[in-house]
This record gives structure tokens, sequence and C-alpha cells, in this order.
């Protein structure tokens, strides 16, 4: 007999989201990332008025293909994951609270049990380390230990031990159908090597949103300074780096009066300088690593493209008077910096992740904020891309894991993923983003055109395993100078042939 509670939870979830009458097809397909097609029910339209067309039914192509009669009564599945800020409540949530978010979670679990009669073990692991996780599979495998079976863990902290084969290859596991659109294709197609993937991820990952790196800005400064309509500079493919100069360029203020630009003026720009410098790799189109016509991995950087958008950033940083630079402190003080210049109307624009629309300052702030895309390179450039913060999750299942629960493990991955999308991604998304956090709709229109514009880079991924090819384009910001020349000629040798080795390593365990 299935836990009573867990039903009763799931009820309350569903009368809630019918309340509140939220709908997936806002987003055209929330986790394609990239390839935002989307199935329209065919037919003939005459043919929609007969009684015969109104009662056939179509095929959802969003629905799990499980069959019916799966049942593991009395298994349970170990998972393992991370117990930090942000991602704690992917997961597992122990009750429900009255949030809205973590309910979700509590029934989106409660539904995965109750659809397949097991149990989920939540295993946190504590502390700030992204690779406290990864290193405890990694023992458990080296030990033949199988006391995990799912991880759940910061990417760029674990797909780079895939050669170690501490992964099944998710391509063998009987009902894990990734083409589906709760899972994340562009994320896939970055992932995949050869004839194989080890890694994905998709709508239970509330980190493909929190995660996005998005452009905040004071909406009643801006409006007191200039007539400009940001959301329709986005819409007319204008906002660019150069925009963003020029913008930034109306607001600086010497607030103290001392004569000089210190952390108390007011700036069109404030951001600090490290992490906040990898949303260009994505927004500029810079790839690092592309396929090649097997499904390996190409290095792609082009050096003349990378040098042009880095004068046009470095303009941006530190040739503009209403530009402020501060030196990074850490990833949650960094948030704060940010988030405070905005609330405090110290700075127009800044830079930050999608989950900062859940701290404390923005919640609080008497100003209204808005949400626009990374500027681009330049106008010609189609659309916006976004990109993600390496630390977003994905999932594996643990190769020690015994043959014999191999199908049970495609099974729960795919019915986590297919109720968080039914489920969960609609109340985080339509109702906690764009009802709680953000205060206007064309705010929420950007969100779609954002998120719907992720885009992977294998590079990325894998940055750990090439000599952090990624974060070089940081040191180089750093610098104030344009050193792409020197710095991306030196390390492109060492990446090319760290690359060489990572192709024959992932191909050599299939």
């Amino acid at each position: 007999m299935r836990q009573m509670k867990r039903l009763l939870a799931l009820l309350m979830a569903i009368a809630m989201l019918t309340a509140t009458a939220i709908s997936c097809g806002k987003v055209d397909d929330p986790t394609n990332m990239q390839d935002t097609t989307t199935a329209a029910a065919g037919g003939d339209a005459t043919a929609a008025t007969t009684t015969e067309a109104t009662t056939e039914t179509t095929k959802d192509p969003a629905a799990h293909e499980l069959p019916e009669d799966l049942d593991y009564t009395g298994e349970t599945v170990n998972i393992i994951s991370r117990d930090s800020d942000w991602v704690r409540d992917e997961i597992w949530v122990e009750q429900i609270n009255g949030d809205v978010v973590n309910d979700a979670v509590y029934a989106r679990n409660g539904a995965v049990e109750e659809l397949l009669g097991l149990k989920i073990n939540n295993i946190f692991v504590t502390g700030d380390d992204n690779y406290a996780v990864s290193d405890k599979v990694r023992t458990a495998v080296k030990a033949g230990s199988d006391e995990f079976d799912v991880l759940a863990n910061s990417v760029y902290s674990t797909i780079m031990y895939t050669a170690e084969n501490i992964f099944y290859n998710l391509y063998d596991l009987e009902y894990l159908d990734l083409t589906k659109p709760y899972w994340a294709q562009g994320f896939n197609e970055a992932a995949s090597i050869g004839d194989g993937q080890y890694m994905c991820t998709g709508a239970a990952a509330l980190t493909l949103y929190r995660y996005m790196f998005v452009t905040f800005f004071n909406k009643d400064m801006m409006a007191e300074v200039t007539d400009v309509n940001l959301y329709e500079v986005v819409n007319n493919d204008k906002w660019t780096l150069e925009y963003h100069y020029n913008l930034a360029s109306q607001f600086y203020s010497d607030l103290n009066g001392n004569g000089q630009q210190d952390d108390a003026d007011r700036y069109g720009f404030v951001c600090t300088n490290v992490a906040y410098i990898d949303p260009y790799w994505s927004s500029c189109e810079l790839p690092i690593l592309t396929k090649g016509e097997n499904n390996e991995y190409v290095y792609s950087i082009n050096m003349e493209r990378l040098s042009a958008a880095v004068d046009k950033i470095l303009k941006l940083w530190y040739d503009c008077e209403g530009s402020h630079i501060f030196a990074s402190v850490s990833d949650a003080a960094n948030q704060v910096i940010g988030t405070s210049a905005i609330a405090e109307r110290r700075s127009a624009t800044t830079t930050l992740r999608l989950v900062s629309v859940e701290s404390d300052e923005f919640r609080n702030m008497t100003d209204r904020y808005g949400i626009i895309p990374i500027p681009k390179m330049e106008e010609t450039q189609e659309g916006y891309q976004t990109f993600l913060h390496d630390q977003f999750t994905a999932f594996g299942i643990v190769s020690t894991v015994k043959e014999s629960r191999l199908q049970m493990m495609g099974a729960f991955l795919e019915a986590m993923a297919a109720e968080s999308y039914k489920s969960l991604v609609p109340t985080y998304y339509e109702l906690a983003l764009k009802t709680k956090y953000v205060s206007d709709e064309e705010s929420g229109q950007m969100l779609d055109m954002i998120y719907q514009s992720i885009y992977i880079d294998a590079g990325v991924l894998y940055t750990k395993s090439l000599s952090s090819i990624h974060q070089t384009l940081r040191s180089v910001i750093q610098s104030e100078n344009n050193t792409v020349a020197s710095q991306f000629k030196t390390i492109g040798k060492v990446v090319e042939k760290l690359l060489g080795k990572l192709n024959d390593s992932l191909a050599a365990i299939q």
C-alpha cells in the first residue's frame, strides 16, 4: 500500500495548479534549448467540426510512455545530491511547508513513487564544494560499492570523470527516452559523444532556470534618465554590447561628491569580474567545441571573432564612465553586490543569474526591476543566446548499479523528468517566476526568449578536462587588455592535445 501522505500531497498540488490555471503551453518547449519546434496536432480543419473529430484523441508528445503495469514495490532508489544554496530543493524536500515550489517538488516525488511503486531516498552531501558529490561516487565505484544509484550534481565537476567509467551509457537504459521534450535537447547534443551519453538533464533540474545569466535593470531609474524601452530594444535586435555601453554612459553620478569614482556612486552598469564574464561566450556566439562527423568533439574557437568581442567587452567594462566593476569576493557575495546595486539605485543594470529573483534584495526593493538577455556582440546576430552557469544540475546512473536494477533506473529518470515537466515546471516557471518574482508581462516574455535561447557548449561542460579553457576569457578581461592572441594561442595548443585524449578516452569506454 502506497504512502497516504504522498497521495494527499499530490492531490493538493493538482488542486493548486488547477486553481491557478497554469499552462505548460506558455513555453513552446521549455527543455529543448535552441530547439523550440513544437508538435502540433494534425488533421483536416473541416473535419475538426464534426463530433467524430472532437472525440478523437491525439498522442501527447510530452507524455511518458512507461508501461502501466510497471511496479517496483519494495525497491528504493538512492540519489546522491548537493545540500547547498539554490539547489537543495531540486531533488528532495522533507515535507509540505506552504511554499509553492517546495510543495511542487514534494508532490512530484510522491507522484513518481506512486507511479512506480518505489521509494526515493535522497542522500545529501553538505557543503559548497561541488566536487564533494562526484568524489563520493568515484570512491564508491573504485570500491565496487553500489550504495548510490543516481547522481544529481553540478555538471562541470562531474562529467569530467566520465572516462573513468563511473556512469552507465544512458542509451542502454530501457524506458529512458531522451528525445522527449522533458529532456534538454541542447544538452543532449553537447553531452553525447560517439555512440554514448552519460549524463542528462531536463525538467527535473530547477537550475536550468535559476542558473541562466540575464541582465537585470531598475525600471524606475531607467524612466527617470532616459525614455528608452529596453524590451523594444531587445525585440528590435539592437541590444548589443555597444548599446549597453552607450546606455550605461548616461547614468554616472558622483553621489558622495568626492570627485572620484568609487563604490558609493551611481552607475549605469555594475558587475563582478569572474563568473559574470562567462555569459559572453554564448551571447557573442563564440563556440569552444563543436561536433565532427563521427559525433566527436572539435576545437572551434574563432580567434578573430573572439578578439573583436573582447574589444567590445573591455570598452563596456573599463572604458565607460558609467560602468563599475567590482573584484569578485564569493559566489554569494557577488550576487549581493549586483542585487543591492539595483535595489539601492546605485546601478541601472547588472549581470546576474536568474536565481537572484529569489534574493531578499529584490523581494524587498521599492523600485521595479526588469529582465532582459545578456547583450549580443552585434545586431546582425540572429536572436540572443543564453549561457548557463556550469554548476547546473545533471543526472547520471552510477556504474556499480546491479544490472538487474537498470530497468528501474531508466524508468525512474523518465518518470522524474515527465512528472517535473507536468507539474514542477509550470509551478516554478509560470507561477513562481512570472507571478511572484517578475513584476511585468514584458519580463515574462523576455524569460521565454531567454530560456528558449540557451546554448550549451561542450567546451564549458568539459572545461576541467581541457585546462579550464572557458575560464581563460576571465583572465583576458581581468587583465583589462586584449591579450586574446597570446593567451589563447598558448592554451589552444594544449587544449587540442587534451581534446584528442578526451575523445579517445570516451570512445574507449564505449
